[in-house]
């Protein structure tokens, strides 16, 4: 993207990750962060502090207004990104909204027909794509290293208390549901973006330890692409040993599995006469990085990647890496499962 004058961003919404995403901004050169909308001026304050010379407001219909601003990361309450994401795109404004993209089907559509129709890029916060395990992942697998692709097991979980999320997380009505609107958001993003378009869901979920009305605290999915592929995906607020997460890609010729904490990757390549042979990452530089710099400074690596690849993508007139209708998907899928009945599993099939 160099050569040109920097994208004007703005960033509605600086709660947790909004503050991280100013942080990020301050790392790419291409992208200058010039205005902050919050409900808390506090928050807005302190997140402009990120920046250079950073406007502070608390309507974000003002920001979504401002012709100054060539486009906005939307990081507010999933209830909300609707609204606040449709008056972004009205407002001529190129968006990049955090996971999930809304926590209706149909108002995720909505939204990437609005983008299209303005020939904007809608993007959603997906950086998960962007660890350094999960790239070289992709690397592996696009250069045939496993051979052709198999089948995908997955799973994302956390114990789901207060300090592993917001207090609102638990509140359907403004999450959109539980875990798998959560941190099972992500991982149904990251399992895609190896198998691909998804043609066919079975889900369960169940709700016996937090038992809040409408949500889920565990989720397991099961999806089927065109080619055949199956991917099974658990995302889980009951995972007493920590936060965590996986992905094990298995395919004719070998076997790639990655995942969080510590950062790592085992790379297999089978034969016929011997045993699989194994190479293992360990990511050290990042190892230490994290444990100098706190947890934080790894989010927001991958925060910067994230936005770094919207930006370009706005440059180039394409589609962003983690496209609106990428989120849109999700969500779809996410809302395929539906409480456990074990004599009428939900069976999904996409238009």
């Amino acid at each position: 993207m160099s050569g040109a004058e920097p994208l004007r961003i703005g960033l509605i919404g600086a709660g947790m990750i909004g503050a991280l995403r100013a942080v990020a901004l301050r790392k790419l050169p291409d992208l200058r962060f010039v205005a902050v909308a919050d409900e808390r001026p506090e928050r807005a304050q302190s997140a402009a502090a990120h920046g250079d010379s950073v406007r502070v407001c608390t309507d974000a219909l003002d920001l979504a207004r401002d012709p100054a601003i060539e486009a906005v990361i939307v990081a507010t309450p999933p209830n909300s990104h609707e609204d606040i994401v449709s008056a972004c795109l009205a407002g001529g404004k190129h968006v990049l909204c955090e996971k999930p993209l809304t926590t209706t089907l149909a108002g995720a559509e909505r939204l990437v027909a609005a983008a299209n129709a303005a020939g904007l890029c809608l993007a959603t916060g997906f950086n998960m794509r962007y660890t350094p395990a999960a790239i070289l992942a992709r690397r592996l697998v696009d250069t045939g290293a496993i051979g052709e692709l198999d089948h995908i097991r997955a799973f994302h979980g956390h114990p789901g208390g207060r300090e592993f999320t917001h207090d609102w997380i638990r509140d359907p009505a403004v999450s959109g549901g539980g875990t798998l609107m959560d941190n099972g958001i992500h991982l149904i993003d990251l399992t895609r973006w190896f198998l691909g378009d998804v043609a066919e869901t079975v889900g369960m979920t169940s709700n016996h330890t937090w038992q809040t009305p409408g949500g889920d605290d565990n989720g397991f999915l099961l999806l089927r692409n065109e080619a055949g592929n199956v991917a099974t995906l658990q995302a889980s607020w009951t995972e007493w040993s920590g936060y965590g997460y996986r992905l094990e890609l298995y395919g004719t010729d070998g076997f790639v599995t990655f995942g969080y904490p510590p950062m790592r990757l085992v790379h297999g390549v089978r034969s016929a006469n011997e045993r699989t042979r194994t190479k293992r990452y360990f990511f050290p530089a990042y190892q230490i990085l994290e444990r100098l710099r706190g947890w934080q400074w790894g989010l927001v690596e991958t925060l910067a990647r994230d936005l770094d690849g919207w930006g370009t993508a706005i440059r180039a007139g394409t589609p962003a890496p983690a496209s609106g209708v990428d989120g849109a998907e999700a969500v779809r899928i996410a809302l395929s499962a539906e409480p456990c009945n074990p004599t009428c599993p939900t069976s999904t099939t996409a238009s």
